[in-house]
C-alpha cells in the first residue's frame, strides 16, 4: 500500500496528536513518588516564627493591610482609627462581635445611630441614651465614614 502526501500528512498529524494527549495526560512521564515523611521523632521543632504567624509582619502577598492594623487573633483596640473613647467604643462593640465587622461598615451617622437602634431592638444590645450614644455617634462617623461605592450599581434597589 502506497502512501500518497495527503495520507502521509494526516497520518503524522494524527500521531503528533495520539503524541500530545498521552504526554498532556501524564502518560509519557515517569511519576516521582512523594518522599516518605519522616518518623514523628525525627521531625525538627517547628520554628518559633511558625508558632505565631501573627508576629511576623505582612507580606507585599498578604494584600494591603490598614496602617496600624495589628493582624493576629487577637482583637485589639488599635484595630480600630485613632479617635476619642476609642478603647471604650472597641469594648463595648467587641462584647458582642469583631472589630473587622464595624470597620467594614463605613456608614453615615444616621445609618449608624438606626444600626445601634436595630442592635438594640433585636439583639439585646445594652442601650445606649443621650450623651453616651452621642459619643459613640460621634466616633463612629469620623473614624468609619461611608466609602465610595465601587462596581456595579443595581438600578432596581431603591436607594435614597
Amino acid at each position: 500500500m502506497a502512501f500518497g502526501p495527503a495520507r502521509l500528512a494526516t497520518l503524522c498529524i494524527a500521531l503528533t496528536v495520539a503524541v500530545l494527549g498521552a504526554d498532556k495526560a501524564g502518560w509519557l512521564r515517569d511519576k516521582p513518588q512523594p518522599p516518605a515523611p519522616p518518623p514523628v521523632a525525627a521531625r525538627p521543632a517547628p520554628a518559633p516564627a511558625a508558632l505565631a504567624p501573627a508576629a511576623r509582619e505582612p507580606t507585599a502577598s498578604a494584600g494591603a493591610v490598614p496602617p496600624g492594623y495589628v493582624r493576629d487573633s487577637a482583637d485589639v483596640p488599635a484595630n480600630l482609627p485613632e479617635g476619642p473613647d476609642r478603647e471604650e467604643i472597641f469594648w463595648f462593640c467587641t462584647a458582642c462581635h469583631s472589630s473587622d465587622l464595624v470597620r467594614r461598615q463605613g456608614l453615615t451617622r444616621e445609618r449608624w445611630d438606626e444600626l445601634l437602634t436595630w442592635m438594640t431592638d433585636r439583639h439585646g444590645m445594652a442601650p445606649l441614651e443621650g450623651t453616651e450614644r452621642d459619643k459613640y455617634l460621634d466616633y463612629l462617623s469620623q473614624a468609619l465614614p461611608p466609602r465610595r461605592q465601587r462596581g456595579f450599581t443595581n438600578p432596581f434597589l431603591n436607594r435614597e
